[in-house]
């Protein structure tokens, strides 16, 4: 050491606050999350999805026309009422019908897809294009598709308990024609339904008002 260097080591000892230091990030300090017995995580920001609402059913008698002209005489639990949309004009209606004043309900026709192609033909999906509403008051409305309820319909009768559907299949081939529906020509737009699937609903008569229950009518088909 000089006799140089003596005066800043003295300097340095008297005054420690002046040494150089080198600056460190500050340190978020460290906090225990409270812990609460017994708790549940919260749901504060989590979405809920509401909850769906169920549709309100209501007995009913039925009048069910099949594609091959029969009808079947039974009771069904269906939507106590629907709602749509119709136009009239330039205007757009929002409607609501109640199932008891349904005259009777038609589909007037079928739209077909291809869903498969085998050895045996090309299968096509027969959904409603067009259907018919008539009210007992006499009022008329159309629509361009069937309710998601009615596309399928549980019923029972005094023959037991059935489902009848609306949408049906069938196959075409190319030197035989359709394989259900005999003579009909190729379209993918046709009035003549599945022999068995309903063409027609009418009646829609509440159970509680025609005495159902130990009173059903007989199921026999009928001509």
């Amino acid at each position: 050491m000089t006799f140089s260097e003596l005066p800043l080591l003295i300097f340095a000892a008297i005054h420690p606050a002046l040494a150089i230091e080198y600056p460190s990030p500050p340190q978020a300090p460290t906090v225990a999350e409270p812990q609460v017995e017994n708790a549940t995580p919260s749901t504060r920001n989590k979405k809920t999805k509401p909850a769906a609402k169920a549709v309100p059913l209501a007995q009913m008698r039925l009048r069910i026309h099949l594609g091959d002209k029969s009808v079947l005489l039974a009771e069904a639990a269906l939507p106590a009422s629907y709602s749509f949309t119709h136009k009239k004009g330039q205007i757009q209606y929002n409607q609501t019908v109640r199932a008891e004043d349904i005259r009777e309900l038609v589909v007037e026709n079928y739209r077909a897809r291809k869903i498969a192609t085998d050895k045996g033909g090309d299968v096509y999906e027969f959904e409603p294009a067009q259907v018919r509403i008539e009210l007992k008051d006499g009022q008329t409305f159309r629509l361009q598709y069937l309710f998601k309820e009615l596309r399928k319909i549980r019923a029972k009768n005094a023959d037991g308990a059935f489902s009848v559907f609306a949408f049906f299949a069938d196959t075409y081939k190319t030197k035989s024609g359709w394989q259900e529906r005999p003579g009909e020509d190729f379209s993918l737009l046709t009035r003549r339904a599945h022999p068995a699937a309903f063409a027609k609903l009418e009646y829609f008569e509440p159970v509680d008002k025609t005495g159902g229950g130990d009173n059903q009518e007989s199921g026999a088909v009928t001509k």
